[in-house]
């Protein structure tokens, strides 16, 4: 049926939407533990 098709696409829009959204929150969670104070990646020793 039409409308169950059209129920699907935008449900697939929204999953889509939401991982797109989820990523960029880690980012802005994340955006002071990026690099240490030297300037280099962290590592996971510092946890």
């Amino acid at each position: 049926m039409q409308i169950f098709d059209s129920l699907d696409i935008s449900a697939s829009g929204l999953s889509a939407q939401r991982r797109k959204l989820t990523a960029i929150s880690s980012n802005i969670a994340n955006v002071d533990t990026t690099r240490t104070d030297e300037g280099g990646p962290t590592s996971g020793a510092a946890w």
